[in-house]
């Protein structure tokens, strides 16, 4: 027995020995191993080492023409897309070729082209490839694309010329033609641009005068006449009873029964000479002659004076009867302005600005109006 357990001892120690033989080559190995990858590292640095270019052999690589280019590309201003090309050789990745802008539809096109290639456009090209840039109009509403560019405005966007960016009262394009800031309030076309005629009124004179005789001669009337009228209301009919008078007279008949005071005295006959009417070559007939004088009424009440024509019923140009009073009804079209009606030698105001009716002319329907801060004279038909 004591022997068997001698011979498990030794076995023991054989174990324990050959296990720490076993664990320092282990060691042994991984020592080897990391050395030798120290040594394959510094061999790779080494070699990246010798790849890497001396000073000497660096050109720095000059990007000015590139970014100047780019720059360029980057900004949409026509201005600047108008003929990019590289210099002369020098060919490169964003302006392979000259181009300029189309008259028409503003886009980039072949230097060369005759024609637009744009589908949508093809509008025949100038020869002279010189284009005016302040005249191009992309969205085609009137207002050009520099100007809309200046002030913020889509050059696309063919609704912004009747847009009213400041307010005022008008538009965009009335501001761009009349060369007006389109967004400041204070700067916008005369306010005379907006204003109309709607009307011409006043209330008519009551008389028509329809025969004349020749009275002999005073001291202080050589030219005497007496003339009958009538009168005529409101709405144009004529009445039928006559009244007299002489130069200087009120104009009336006395009669007990039925007394008629017009309120007007008939100062003078102003006599013309007659007018020939030719007759209607479809018709046929002689000439005619009309009389075209005319007689200077006064109101006895504010002594207002006017000539009237005498009535002639050959008379195809008779003008009818004269108003009193006249006044003109003018519209202001700004935002919650309403008509005016002003007589003549009247004023009247738009935003703080004064205008003056200076004369109305009926018969040609046109009125003068002079705006006063400036003394200019315009007419409103």
């Amino acid at each position: 027995m004591a022997s068997k357990s001698s011979i498990l001892r030794q076995y023991d120690r054989l174990a324990a020995v050959a296990v720490l033989i076993l664990l320092l080559a282990s060691l042994g190995y991984l020592l080897l191993k990391g050395l030798g990858r120290q040594q394959e590292v510094k061999e790779y640095d080494d070699t990246l080492g010798m790849q890497q270019p001396t000073k000497a052999q660096c050109v720095p690589v000059d990007l000015t023409a590139d970014e100047a280019l780019l720059t360029r590309n980057a900004d949409p201003a026509a201005a600047k897309l108008l003929l990019q090309q590289a210099p002369a050789g020098q060919a490169d990745l964003f302006s392979l070729e000259r181009r300029l802008l189309c008259v028409k539809c503003g886009y980039p096109i072949p230097f060369e082209a005759s024609v637009c290639p744009f589908p949508a456009c093809k509008a025949v090209q100038p020869k002279e490839k010189k284009i005016d840039l302040s005249t191009i109009d992309s969205d085609g509403d009137g207002l050009p694309d520099l100007w809309e560019r200046k002030y913020g405005f889509d050059p696309q966007n063919e609704k912004d010329a009747d847009e009213d960016a400041d307010g005022d009262g008008f538009s965009n394009i009335e501001e761009y033609e009349a060369k007006t800031d389109p967004k400041d309030p204070a700067s916008h076309p005369g306010y005379e641009t907006r204003i109309g005629l709607v009307d011409i009124s006043g209330t008519k004179v009551p008389l028509r005068a329809i025969n004349k005789m020749k009275l002999p001669a005073t001291p202080e009337h050589p030219n005497r006449h007496r003339v009958t009228f009538v009168q005529v209301d409101p709405d144009g009919r004529v009445g039928n009873v006559s009244l007299f008078a002489a130069d200087g007279e009120e104009i009336k008949k006395d009669d007990a029964l039925n007394p008629v005071k017009t309120g007007f005295r008939f100062v003078r006959y102003n006599e013309l000479p007659t007018r020939q009417i030719k007759p209607d070559p479809k018709k046929g007939g002689l000439p005619k002659f009309v009389n075209v004088s005319t007689i200077t009424l006064e109101r006895v009440s504010d002594k207002k004076q006017i000539d009237i024509v005498f009535w002639d019923p050959n008379n195809p140009e008779w003008p009818g009867e004269p108003l009193l009073e006249l006044q003109a009804t003018v519209s202001i079209d700004l935002p919650g302005a309403e008509n005016v009606t002003v007589a003549n030698g009247g004023t009247f105001k738009v935003k703080g600005e004064t205008f003056k009716i200076r004369s109305i002319d009926p018969e040609k329907k046109i009125v003068k109006v002079e705006k006063v801060a400036t003394k200019a004279i315009f007419d409103l038909k």
